[in-house]
């Protein structure tokens, strides 16, 4: 009998008859929480099963991971350095809480008092080996990225010193829409959160090209505290009281910045900036340079050893592997970061690295205050990376997290004329202060090699389409292997 002219019946028995002899594959989704047996959450613990397929729990300790295409007997595995390894089988592994045994070292205190390789010996063969642990040119990674922005306003004020052709009343709503945004920067703990997932294509240091599956964002634009937002609503309140189909000059102290601007004219501009694909990609490309040990990374407390002070803390294990708890802290004025490095004894890759800045240092910053109204100084630095071996022998990025709290001050006067009548204007100052927070996680799904042909073929789109859902959704992300939000976004909603 042809397969064409199979009867229903024989189609549907087949059917079930052979789901029901394949009773080992499981499909579902596994959230839970990795805990300490104090019942502390434990972060970044690796949940991985079979040798592709893993993911790591969020600050809080919650993972969720998917087991489709798992068979019943596979092997799960929850580890983290410093505890104990947890074996199961997919079978076994259900959405509940994991307690992870603090691993005993009995070694320690015989090893520290009696090493035989000293810290700077760590150090020497942790450079020595780099290029043979770590492969970053040629690579696919497939990541999921989040990114968190929120700004804590400090002070805000918004205020017409003259004009010309108002009436009092018009002066008067003028103020009071700048009063009401002064008060929602300030008092506003609004976030945004950009989540996306898709594949860096990396050739070399000055070639990458970006792929994206989807990108997601969580924006209430009523009270969001982004820069562009805010553009938007100064923009609004200027286009409310001013007349719109008139053009004007625009002067800032004694600088002009245009002579032909026209308030109906639409915010294209910066919708097309936001939806750059260039604007993604940073998200990603820029935390692997940061921590790819090379010349743009900011791990120069492994790279620049001259620079900072090493102490050997402890000694721990990931698995049976051995690793060396090292901290460091700065040796000159020219280092930045204190923090810990945790280093392989069996290859000396650096396996995972905590920092951040040193008490008295800051970043990038520029105080053109006195000249141009404008302060900028990045305050505060903190970054974890962990490393993950692959198959292939290269140790590549498991996750990164970056946060940076930048100081911002900026105060402004600006003068609107009529170039049809220049004897009416509007002139007001402008002014806000705060502290800008942005938070940076790349999750590392997958690497695989690539060659320069798989490269030139790759066509990185110029803008990205966002959805924008009102709320957050778990099931969003339903069909990916992504980071577990943290409680705070999940709160996420827009209020009408």
């Amino acid at each position: 009998m042809s397969k064409a002219s199979t009867p229903k019946f024989t189609l549907a028995f087949l059917l079930v008859t052979g789901i029901l002899s394949i009773p080992h594959l499981k499909a579902q989704n596994v959230s839970g929480h990795i805990l300490t047996e104090e019942k502390a959450p434990i972060s970044f613990a690796t949940i991985q099963i079979g040798e592709h397929h893993g993911t790591i729990s969020n600050e809080e300790g919650n993972f969720s991971i998917s087991t489709n295409g798992f068979e019943a007997k596979d092997s799960v595995y929850i580890s983290c350095l410093g505890f104990e390894k947890l074996g199961l089988v997919v079978e076994e592994f259900t959405s509940k809480d994991y307690i992870l045994k603090e691993q005993v070292n009995e070694l320690s205190e015989v090893f520290l008092t009696n090493r035989k390789l000293s810290v700077d010996s760590i150090l020497y063969y942790v450079n020595k080996n780099l290029s043979k642990n770590y492969k970053t040119e040629l690579v696919d990674h497939e990541v999921f990225s989040r990114k968190t922005e929120f700004i804590q306003g400090k002070d805000v004020n918004f205020e017409i010193d003259k004009s010309t052709g108002f009436s009092r009343k018009q002066l008067k709503a003028f103020n009071e829409d700048f009063n009401q945004l002064e008060t929602a920067l300030v008092n506003n703990k609004s976030k945004q959160y950009t989540d996306f997932v898709g594949h860096l294509k990396i050739k070399d240091a000055n070639a990458s090209k970006l792929e994206v599956n989807k990108a997601v964002r969580l924006l209430d634009k009523n009270n969001s505290q982004s820069l562009e937002v805010l553009a938007d609503k100064g923009k609004d309140i200027i286009s409310k009281h001013l007349d719109k189909d008139k053009v004007y000059t625009i002067k800032t102290g004694l600088l002009k910045i245009s002579d032909s601007v026209s308030l109906s004219e639409g915010n294209e501009k910066m919708k097309d900036t936001v939806n750059s694909i260039g604007i993604l990609k940073s998200n990603v490309k820029q935390p692997i340079e940061h921590h790819g040990f090379k010349n743009h990374s900011i791990l120069n407390f492994v790279l620049e050893t001259k620079l900072y002070k090493y102490n050997l803390e402890d000694i721990t294990f990931l698995g049976s592997e051995m690793v060396y708890v090292i901290s460091f802290q700065p040796r000159r004025s020219s280092a930045d970061y204190q923090g810990t490095l945790y280093i392989s004894n069996e290859t000396f890759a650096v396996l995972k690295a905590d920092y951040r800045f040193y008490k008295g240092r800051v970043g990038e910053k520029f105080n053109l205050k006195l000249l141009l109204g404008i302060k900028f100084v990045q305050q505060g630095h903190t970054g974890s990376v962990l490393y993950q071996k692959s198959t292939d022998g290269y140790y590549y990025p498991k996750y990164i997290s970056e946060q940076t709290d930048s100081y911002f001050y900026i105060s402004r006067p600006f003068k609107f004329i009529e170039n049809d009548n220049r004897r009416n204007k509007v002139a007001f100052e402008f002014m806000v202060e705060g502290i800008f927070k942005e938070r940076l996680e790349v999750l590392f799904l997958s690497q695989k090699p690539i060659s320069s042909a798989d490269f030139v073929e790759t066509v990185e789109p110029k803008h990205v389409d966002y959805e924008t859902p009102t709320k957050y959704d778990p099931s969003i992300w339903a069909d990916y292997n992504v980071l577990e939000p943290l409680d705070e976004m999940k709160a996420f909603k827009v209020e009408n």
